[in-house]
């Protein structure tokens, strides 16, 4: 396995300057890649399309839309019957509806707050947390003390996130990346 350093840019400008700054450190030729990573889900690994049957935050999604229907429900019920009494009838309709309406909105916050709560460290191939989208700057880094230089001049072009990785580099490319890989990141989000 060759030991890999990757860069993520929100844009291509972005990244041809890190891979300027790469060419003047000495790091350029067969060393040195770069391509654009598709935002999560826009992998195309299941027939249907998708990445996973479902990622490492969907496993808590249930609980919280669930948590968050109870909430908005209450709530949109007590919004109701406020309402209903503040304009001088008392109205079961308004009631429900308000109750209907907090526990639908509820449920739709909960379940997509507990969608975002991946754990990067509970993270598998199976149970991705992906990468953002971005321009992927890879470089080979090879011999002593290369990962500290190529980390040292990526850092200077302010990416979004700097990660290391083990992986098969051949021809100038790096051939097995998988954005669902747990990503092992040096700084960065």
């Amino acid at each position: 396995m060759a030991n890999i350093i990757a860069a993520r840019f929100e844009t291509q400008p972005e990244a041809d300057r890190a891979l300027e700054a790469l060419r003047g450190a000495g790091f350029a030729g067969q060393s040195v890649t770069s391509f654009y990573l598709n935002p999560p889900g826009q992998h195309s690994e299941y027939p249907i399309g998708g990445d996973a049957h479902h990622d490492e935050g969907t496993k808590h999604s249930g609980k919280t839309s669930m948590a968050g229907a109870a909430v908005g429900g209450i709530t949109g019920l007590a919004i109701g019957t406020a309402a209903t009494v503040a304009t001088g009838g008392f109205a079961a309709v308004a009631a429900v509806a308000g109750a209907g309406v907090g526990a639908y909105v509820g449920a739709l916050a909960g379940g997509l707050t507990g969608a975002e709560a991946g754990d990067k460290s509970k993270a598998t191939t199976e149970e991705p947390v992906e990468r953002k989208a971005g321009v992927i700057v890879a470089v080979l880094a090879e011999g002593a003390g290369a990962q500290d230089s190529i980390v040292q001049v990526l850092r200077a072009q302010r990416p979004q996130s700097i990660e290391q990785a083990d992986g098969q580099w051949r021809d100038g490319e790096w051939v097995d990346f998988d954005a669902r890989r747990p990503v092992k990141l040096i700084e960065g989000r």
